[in-house]
């Protein structure tokens, strides 16, 4: 009985990084490199839209809805992640990475349109 009760208790081993494995040596790299460069693009140009827009530059806010709108139409029409390495890895990841560059990136951005441009 008590050997039951031990074996009950123990918490199951989670196999997440053996599917993440399979799923990598499923994809081609072309896939995987496709993935985290879009990925990485969506999040820059989504991040680099909210200083824009805090910065009230119009013509940096429409340039950059015009892009991003051209890029959101590569994005929706992409076949949807449906590996644990494209949910967990090749989305979050870049998308996080290219959100914060294109942060860091806007306020430069915003700074030689503000001294150049507008003199």
């Amino acid at each position: 009985m008590e050997e039951l009760l031990a074996k009950k208790s123990q918490p199951k081993k989670h196999k997440l990084y053996k599917r993440i494995y399979i799923d990598y040596t499923n994809a081609t790299n072309q896939e995987i490199w496709e993935g985290l460069r879009d990925n990485f693009i969506f999040g820059f140009l989504s991040s680099i839209l909210v200083v824009f827009i805090s910065t009230r530059i119009d013509i940096a806010v429409m340039i950059g809805y015009i892009v991003y709108y051209f890029f959101m139409g590569k994005i929706v029409n992409r076949p949807k992640y449906v590996t644990e390495l494209g949910k967990l890895i090749v989305f979050p990841i870049p998308s996080a990475i290219g959100a914060f560059t294109g942060y860091k990136v806007s306020v430069v951005i915003v700074d030689y349109i503000k001294n150049f441009i507008f003199f």
